[in-house]
Protein backbone atom coordinates (compact mmCIF):
# COMPACT_ATOMS: atom_id res chain seq x y z
CA UNK A 1 0.00 0.00 0.00
CA UNK A 2 1.22 3.66 -0.91
CA UNK A 3 1.65 5.45 2.50
CA UNK A 4 2.92 8.81 3.48
CA UNK A 5 0.18 11.17 1.44
CA UNK A 6 -0.34 14.25 2.33
CA UNK A 7 -4.03 15.86 1.46
CA UNK A 8 -3.68 19.47 1.20
CA UNK A 9 -6.95 20.17 0.15
CA UNK A 10 -9.83 18.53 2.23
CA UNK A 11 -13.37 19.51 3.70
CA UNK A 12 -13.21 17.05 6.73
CA UNK A 13 -14.38 19.77 9.59
CA UNK A 14 -17.82 18.92 10.34
CA UNK A 15 -20.39 21.40 10.63
CA UNK A 16 -19.28 24.56 9.09
CA UNK A 17 -19.49 24.17 5.02
CA UNK A 18 -21.34 21.05 2.68
CA UNK A 19 -18.43 18.65 4.08
CA UNK A 20 -19.15 16.19 7.26
CA UNK A 21 -22.71 16.82 8.82
CA UNK A 22 -21.15 15.19 12.25
CA UNK A 23 -18.57 13.92 13.73
CA UNK A 24 -19.15 10.10 12.57
CA UNK A 25 -18.73 11.41 9.16
CA UNK A 26 -15.53 13.27 9.33
CA UNK A 27 -14.19 10.36 11.55
CA UNK A 28 -15.28 8.17 8.36
CA UNK A 29 -13.91 10.19 6.27
CA UNK A 30 -10.29 10.25 7.70
CA UNK A 31 -10.58 6.37 8.40
CA UNK A 32 -11.08 6.32 4.64
CA UNK A 33 -8.12 8.31 3.93
CA UNK A 34 -5.98 6.36 6.32
CA UNK A 35 -6.91 3.19 4.67
CA UNK A 36 -5.53 4.55 2.02
CA UNK A 37 -2.41 5.86 2.68
CA UNK A 38 -2.76 9.13 3.84
CA UNK A 39 -1.16 10.24 6.96
CA UNK A 40 -2.12 14.10 7.04
CA UNK A 41 -4.15 16.59 6.05
CA UNK A 42 -4.98 20.23 5.70
CA UNK A 43 -8.90 21.25 6.67
CA UNK A 44 -9.26 23.38 4.52
CA UNK A 45 -13.06 24.62 4.60
CA UNK A 46 -14.59 26.99 2.54
CA UNK A 47 -14.66 30.74 2.67
CA UNK A 48 -17.01 32.07 0.61
CA UNK A 49 -17.84 35.47 1.49
CA UNK A 50 -15.79 36.89 4.62
CA UNK A 51 -13.36 35.67 7.00
CA UNK A 52 -14.15 37.50 9.96
CA UNK A 53 -13.68 36.69 13.39
CA UNK A 54 -16.62 34.68 13.81
CA UNK A 55 -15.78 32.28 11.22
CA UNK A 56 -12.10 31.97 11.82
CA UNK A 57 -12.85 31.42 15.59
CA UNK A 58 -15.59 28.61 14.52
CA UNK A 59 -13.18 26.80 12.70
CA UNK A 60 -10.34 26.94 15.43
CA UNK A 61 -12.75 25.60 17.27
CA UNK A 62 -13.87 22.89 15.26
CA UNK A 63 -10.41 22.04 14.25
CA UNK A 64 -9.18 21.76 17.62
CA UNK A 65 -12.31 19.47 18.32
CA UNK A 66 -11.15 17.26 15.60
CA UNK A 67 -7.82 16.51 16.82
CA UNK A 68 -9.42 15.68 20.59
CA UNK A 69 -11.65 13.06 18.69
CA UNK A 70 -8.78 11.47 17.26
CA UNK A 71 -6.89 11.27 20.27
CA UNK A 72 -9.81 9.72 21.68
CA UNK A 73 -10.04 7.18 19.08
CA UNK A 74 -6.48 6.15 19.04
CA UNK A 75 -6.18 7.76 15.33
CA UNK A 76 -3.06 8.50 14.23
CA UNK A 77 -3.56 11.25 11.74
CA UNK A 78 -1.77 14.64 11.21
CA UNK A 79 -4.31 17.81 10.81
CA UNK A 80 -3.14 21.09 10.07
CA UNK A 81 -5.09 24.63 9.65
CA UNK A 82 -5.83 26.41 6.56
CA UNK A 83 -8.84 27.68 4.51
CA UNK A 84 -10.05 27.61 0.86
CA UNK A 85 -10.64 31.09 0.10
CA UNK A 86 -12.73 32.18 -2.52
CA UNK A 87 -10.99 34.79 -5.09
CA UNK A 88 -13.93 37.40 -4.37
CA UNK A 89 -13.77 36.70 -0.52
CA UNK A 90 -13.03 39.01 2.35
CA UNK A 91 -9.82 38.72 4.46
CA UNK A 92 -6.57 39.40 5.88
CA UNK A 93 -4.06 37.23 4.65
CA UNK A 94 -2.10 37.65 8.06
CA UNK A 95 -4.81 36.03 9.77
CA UNK A 96 -4.70 32.79 11.71
CA UNK A 97 -6.34 30.70 9.53
CA UNK A 98 -5.93 32.03 5.69
CA UNK A 99 -2.86 30.66 5.01
CA UNK A 100 -1.98 27.10 5.31
CA UNK A 101 -0.72 26.02 8.67
CA UNK A 102 -0.64 29.56 9.71
CA UNK A 103 2.35 30.14 7.99
CA UNK A 104 1.99 33.61 6.67
CA UNK A 105 3.02 32.61 2.90
CA UNK A 106 0.94 29.66 1.08
CA UNK A 107 -2.93 30.50 0.30
CA UNK A 108 -5.03 28.04 -1.46
CA UNK A 109 -7.57 30.42 -4.15
CA UNK A 110 -10.58 29.14 -5.57
CA UNK A 111 -12.51 30.62 -8.74
CA UNK A 112 -15.81 30.41 -9.74
CA UNK A 113 -16.19 26.85 -11.24
CA UNK A 114 -17.56 29.01 -14.69
CA UNK A 115 -15.97 31.51 -15.26
CA UNK A 116 -12.54 33.93 -14.01
CA UNK A 117 -13.33 37.07 -12.19
CA UNK A 118 -11.98 40.02 -14.37
CA UNK A 119 -10.17 41.20 -11.34
CA UNK A 120 -8.54 38.29 -10.78
CA UNK A 121 -5.31 38.45 -11.83
CA UNK A 122 -4.30 41.92 -10.00
CA UNK A 123 -6.10 40.03 -6.95
CA UNK A 124 -3.27 37.10 -7.29
CA UNK A 125 -0.42 39.75 -8.46
CA UNK A 126 -1.01 41.81 -5.37
CA UNK A 127 -0.53 38.44 -3.05
CA UNK A 128 2.57 37.97 -4.60
CA UNK A 129 4.16 41.08 -3.94
CA UNK A 130 3.21 41.29 -0.93
CA UNK A 131 4.86 38.00 -0.21
CA UNK A 132 2.26 35.46 -0.46
CA UNK A 133 2.46 32.13 -2.47
CA UNK A 134 -1.58 31.14 -4.10
CA UNK A 135 -2.13 28.15 -4.96
CA UNK A 136 -5.31 27.82 -7.02
CA UNK A 137 -7.32 24.84 -6.28
CA UNK A 138 -8.71 22.63 -9.29
CA UNK A 139 -8.10 24.99 -12.29
CA UNK A 140 -8.65 21.86 -14.17
CA UNK A 141 -12.17 21.81 -13.55
CA UNK A 142 -12.83 26.01 -14.28
CA UNK A 143 -15.26 26.24 -17.31
CA UNK A 144 -12.90 29.36 -18.55
CA UNK A 145 -9.46 27.47 -18.29
CA UNK A 146 -11.09 24.37 -20.13
CA UNK A 147 -11.40 26.74 -23.09
CA UNK A 148 -8.71 28.97 -22.43
CA UNK A 149 -5.78 26.59 -20.65
CA UNK A 150 -2.77 28.26 -21.78
CA UNK A 151 -3.92 31.23 -18.65
CA UNK A 152 -2.45 28.12 -16.46
CA UNK A 153 1.50 28.84 -18.27
CA UNK A 154 0.96 32.28 -17.11
CA UNK A 155 -0.06 31.89 -13.68
CA UNK A 156 2.52 29.28 -13.05
CA UNK A 157 5.56 31.47 -14.72
CA UNK A 158 4.17 34.51 -12.80
CA UNK A 159 5.06 31.70 -9.58
CA UNK A 160 1.78 30.68 -8.64
CA UNK A 161 1.18 27.38 -7.99
CA UNK A 162 -1.64 24.86 -8.91
CA UNK A 163 -3.33 21.83 -6.86
CA UNK A 164 -5.10 19.47 -9.24
CA UNK A 165 -8.23 17.19 -7.52
CA UNK A 166 -7.61 13.39 -7.74
CA UNK A 167 -10.44 12.82 -9.38
CA UNK A 168 -9.71 14.91 -12.35
CA UNK A 169 -6.82 12.54 -13.41
CA UNK A 170 -9.46 9.57 -12.17
CA UNK A 171 -11.74 10.63 -14.86
CA UNK A 172 -14.68 11.67 -11.85
CA UNK A 173 -15.27 15.15 -13.19
CA UNK A 174 -15.57 13.83 -17.33
CA UNK A 175 -13.49 13.39 -20.05
CA UNK A 176 -12.61 16.79 -20.83
CA UNK A 177 -11.11 17.68 -17.80
CA UNK A 178 -9.24 14.46 -17.20
CA UNK A 179 -7.97 15.35 -20.84
CA UNK A 180 -6.57 19.19 -19.59
CA UNK A 181 -5.78 17.25 -16.43
CA UNK A 182 -3.38 14.99 -18.56
CA UNK A 183 -1.78 17.78 -20.59
CA UNK A 184 -0.95 19.88 -17.60
CA UNK A 185 0.75 17.19 -15.90
CA UNK A 186 2.75 16.68 -19.11
CA UNK A 187 3.41 20.50 -19.12
CA UNK A 188 4.89 20.91 -15.03
CA UNK A 189 1.77 22.71 -14.35
CA UNK A 190 0.93 20.77 -11.55
CA UNK A 191 2.01 21.05 -8.50
CA UNK A 192 0.00 19.64 -5.88
CA UNK A 193 -2.66 16.32 -6.52
CA UNK A 194 -5.05 16.32 -3.30
CA UNK A 195 -8.81 14.72 -2.69
CA UNK A 196 -10.48 18.10 -2.26
CA UNK A 197 -12.65 15.51 -0.46
CA UNK A 198 -16.27 16.39 1.61
CA UNK A 199 -18.11 13.00 2.52
CA UNK A 200 -17.06 9.47 1.89
CA UNK A 201 -19.69 8.30 -0.84
CA UNK A 202 -19.81 10.89 -2.78
CA UNK A 203 -16.35 13.14 -2.63
CA UNK A 204 -14.36 10.73 -0.24
CA UNK A 205 -10.80 10.69 0.83
CA UNK A 206 -8.77 9.11 -1.81
CA UNK A 207 -5.51 9.67 -3.38
CA UNK A 208 -3.95 5.92 -4.07
CA UNK A 209 -5.52 5.39 -7.44
CA UNK A 210 -4.11 8.88 -8.65
CA UNK A 211 -0.62 8.61 -7.15
CA UNK A 212 -0.21 5.21 -9.18
CA UNK A 213 -1.41 6.97 -12.14
CA UNK A 214 1.26 9.42 -12.20
CA UNK A 215 3.62 7.16 -11.13
CA UNK A 216 3.09 4.76 -14.08
CA UNK A 217 2.51 7.31 -16.59
CA UNK A 218 5.26 9.86 -15.72
CA UNK A 219 7.53 8.25 -12.75
CA UNK A 220 7.76 7.31 -9.04
CA UNK A 221 9.44 10.81 -8.40
CA UNK A 222 7.10 13.02 -9.63
CA UNK A 223 4.49 11.73 -7.48
CA UNK A 224 6.13 11.66 -4.60
CA UNK A 225 6.74 15.38 -5.14
CA UNK A 226 3.32 15.82 -5.83
CA UNK A 227 1.52 14.14 -2.89
CA UNK A 228 4.19 13.60 -0.25
CA UNK A 229 7.40 16.34 -0.61
CA UNK A 230 5.19 19.64 -1.91
CA UNK A 231 2.55 19.31 0.25
CA UNK A 232 4.18 19.04 3.46
CA UNK A 233 6.64 21.85 2.33
CA UNK A 234 3.75 24.33 1.87
CA UNK A 235 2.78 23.04 5.29
CA UNK A 236 5.95 23.96 6.75
CA UNK A 237 6.05 27.31 4.70
CA UNK A 238 9.50 25.99 2.79
CA UNK A 239 10.34 27.22 -0.55
CA UNK A 240 9.02 24.48 -3.28
CA UNK A 241 11.20 24.30 -6.27
CA UNK A 242 8.69 23.63 -9.83
CA UNK A 243 10.07 22.23 -12.98
CA UNK A 244 9.87 24.73 -16.13
CA UNK A 245 6.46 24.97 -16.96
CA UNK A 246 5.68 24.07 -20.70
CA UNK A 247 3.20 26.47 -22.55
CA UNK A 248 0.28 24.79 -24.48
CA UNK A 249 0.85 24.32 -28.03
CA UNK A 250 -1.06 26.88 -30.29
CA UNK A 251 -3.89 24.63 -31.15
CA UNK A 252 -7.78 25.21 -31.40
CA UNK A 253 -9.63 23.66 -28.66
CA UNK A 254 -13.58 23.42 -28.57
CA UNK A 255 -15.49 25.13 -26.03
CA UNK A 256 -16.75 22.06 -23.33
CA UNK A 257 -19.76 21.90 -21.20
CA UNK A 258 -19.41 18.71 -19.29
CA UNK A 259 -17.35 20.00 -16.42
CA UNK A 260 -17.70 18.75 -12.40
CA UNK A 261 -19.81 20.77 -9.90
CA UNK A 262 -18.35 21.26 -6.45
Amino acid sequence: MISGMIDIHTHILPQVDDGPSDWEDALALIRQGMNDGIRGAVCTSHVLNKLDDNLEGKLVYRFNQLKEMLAKHNLDFKLWLGSELHILSEYDPMSQTATINGNKKYLMIEFPMNEMPSDADDKLFQLTLDGFIPIIVHPERNAKILYQPEKLFEFVQRGILLQMNAGSIDGVFGRPVKKLAIEMLDRNLVHFIASDCHQVRERPMLLSEAYRTVEKRWDRKLAQILFQANPLSAIQGDPISASEPKSFKDKKRKSFFSFGTR
